[in-house]
């Protein structure tokens, strides 16, 4: 099964955070999205159309360049839940050491 949500921002709004806790894509539907990848020495700039692949225990910031942008976040959850545990717990212990890399795909 894959779950699919839907958020819309408001344009005057703050950066939103957000810890994303399992493989996830940011799919931009409408306007522009301003996106920040904690650890990452680059910020992006997504418009419609484009989707970002986020790897589990990363912390992003989003937030709308134009009055109003959609977006998308798609995770598959066929996955068992022991094992997302077991993940969570082993990464609690590991220090991260490389930056965080992301794939951005322009549909």
């Amino acid at each position: 099964m894959r779950e699919i949500r839907t958020f819309e921002l408001d344009g005057h709004g703050a950066p939103t955070r957000w810890v994303i806790d399992r493989p996830q894509t940011l799919r931009v539907t409408g306007g522009r999205i301003w996106l920040t990848v904690e650890g990452s020495a680059d910020d992006y700039w997504l418009d419609a159309g484009a989707s970002v692949e986020l790897k589990p225990f990363t912390t992003i910031w989003v937030s709308a360049t134009a009055d109003a942008s959609w977006f998308s976040m798609s995770s598959d959850s066929t996955r068992s839940g022991a094992r997302r545990l077991s993940e969570i717990v082993r990464a609690c212990f590991t220090r991260r050491t490389t930056w965080p890399r992301i794939a951005i795909s322009k549909a």
